[in-house]
């Protein structure tokens, strides 16, 4: 004796009853069919699987309002792919648009680069204090206005009272000395420390 296949009608009103069973031979009954539609629409397998989840999301929040033709419910999964493809459709141009008017982003430096010279600056640090800490004070005066403070050199001889071309020439010698004692920490051609 054969076993007769249920009507689509009468396993959504067992699925909508509580037997969840019913609702999976319905999506397995229909899942192929509304992914080769939203396919075709889409052109994306991706897209159309969360369509295929969407379809079967909405038939399910809808229930009550779900339509059979001639006890199928086939049309009704087939008209909510077609609301839920053009819905996405119209994101997806909302979306292109929204990226159109954003100006592209500049690299993102790689934030560990920055922490490796964080931490190689650490550690020439008192390198750099005592390399300092060998200037006599009119040689001080200038690192600190030039290097430290980013005066110009016309603005630290104004305020040193001195010519600036006794600035420059200082301010030359203190950038050799400090090259010469923190030579281990200086940058090698291929941006790692030597």
């Amino acid at each position: 004796m054969s076993q007769e296949i249920p009507s689509d009608s009468s396993l959504w009103l067992e699925a909508v009853a509580g037997t969840e069973a019913s609702f999976g031979v319905l999506y397995d009954r229909y899942k192929h069919v509304i992914y080769r539609a939203a396919l075709a629409r889409l052109a994306s397998a991706g897209d159309a699987e969360d369509v295929v989840a969407i379809v079967f999301l909405e038939a399910w929040r809808k229930r009550e309002d779900v339509r059979f033709v001639d006890g199928s419910l086939r049309p009704w999964l087939l008209a909510v792919v077609v609301n839920v493809t053009l819905s996405q459709q119209r994101s997806a141009r909302r979306y292109r648009r929204l990226l159109a008017k954003v100006s592209p982003v500049d690299a993102v430096p790689d934030p560990t680069r920055r922490l490796i010279d964080r931490l190689h600056a650490q550690s020439a640090t008192p390198a750099l204090l005592a390399s300092v800490g060998k200037l006599n004070s009119r040689d001080r005066q200038v690192f600190e206005l030039c290097l430290v403070e980013n005066l110009s050199m016309a603005a630290a001889a104004s305020a040193l009272n001195l010519p600036v071309g006794t600035v420059k020439s200082r301010l030359s010698r203190i950038r050799q000395r400090l090259q010469a004692d923190l030579r281990e920490y200086a940058p090698s051609l291929d941006g790692v420390s030597s």
